[in-house]
């Protein structure tokens, strides 16, 4: 363990893990990156305790457990990383039920820093992302810069932050880590990605449906998140439309296909439609924050 750069991850826990098949994966996807860095903090969510996952971690040493509140997505990462500030961490890294690291991918992102392979105007270093149902591919190029990235299971430059103010929280969910990425280009910082080091992602259902004779696959969008991400959005290309007017243009067109996609192959696509409309609603009224008592992550 390099003494000199110090590198912490937290785990967000919003759902209780129950039964020994989930207790197995989360205690396998733990250890994929913990034993790699300096100190995991578990942050539990959920309602009820997590004693079956905190007995099989105790006996390592490098853990710490507390229960705070939750007071939205974007809160709970700015939680996490204003403790990383306290602590003095150079490197931080927010993850989540359901997310691992494929073939040491944490240590390789870390040995490249230590390595001094990343500049020191890199704000964000993101794995590949991949559901656990795709093929990964071998690319030749070994990393590359990228207008944005979901934040979960990237390694988080902690000094930048800090120059950067960190996360929008009006965003509540989702959406906010695109927003920092932006803001972090916007002030001359840099995201990469490393092409074949992976993230992979288990929280899907993917479904499909057969038209004129060609398959369509799509995955279920919780109808929380699509309206926090509908009306996240419009917030944020608004904000950036002037500095990446490309990355908006972008986005828009992978919104209208996702949404094709859901119309197509979700049956219960009505509801959706419904949460859509009041999302695009709220946006125009300014609305922002909270919007609904149950949170789904």
């Amino acid at each position: 363990m390099d003494k000199q750069i110090k590198f912490v991850a937290y785990l967000l826990l919003y759902k209780t893990i129950s039964g020994s098949e989930q207790l197995k994966e989360a205690y396998e996807d733990i250890l994929t990156y913990a034993k790699d860095v300096d100190k995991l903090y578990i942050f539990n969510f959920a309602k009820n305790g997590q004693s079956l996952l905190f007995d099989v971690l105790s006996k390592y040493d490098f853990i710490e457990y507390a229960s705070p509140e939750s007071k939205g997505e974007a809160a709970d990462y700015k939680l996490a990383m204003r403790h990383a500030i306290k602590i003095g961490a150079k490197y931080a890294t927010i993850m989540q039920q359901g997310y691992y690291y494929e073939d040491e991918g944490y240590l390789k992102l870390k040995r490249h820093i230590i390595d001094g392979d990343i500049k020191d105007d890199v704000a964000v270093v993101s794995p590949y992302p991949l559901f656990t149902c795709e093929e990964k591919s071998d690319d030749t190029l070994e990393f590359r810069s990228i207008k944005g990235c979901h934040l979960v299971g990237t390694i988080i430059n902690v000094d930048i932050y800090k120059v950067l103010d960190g996360f929008d929280e009006s965003y509540y969910q989702t959406t906010f880590d695109y927003d920092y990425c932006l803001n972090a280009r916007q002030n001359n910082y840099q995201v990469i990605v490393y092409n074949n080091i992976h993230l992979r992602n288990r929280n899907y259902k993917q479904i499909s449906r057969r038209v004129f004779g060609h398959m369509i696959y799509s995955y279920i969008t919780d109808i929380y998140k699509l309206y926090y991400e509908t009306r996240g959005r419009r917030y944020l290309w608004d904000k950036y439309q002037k500095f990446d007017n490309e990355f908006v243009k972008l986005d828009k067109k992978l919104q209208a296909k996702e949404w094709k996609e859901m119309r197509i192959v979700e049956k219960g696509f009505k509801e959706k439609k419904e949460i859509i409309q009041q999302a695009r609603m709220d946006y125009r009224m300014g609305r922002k924050g909270k919007a609904f008592e149950e949170l789904n992550i």
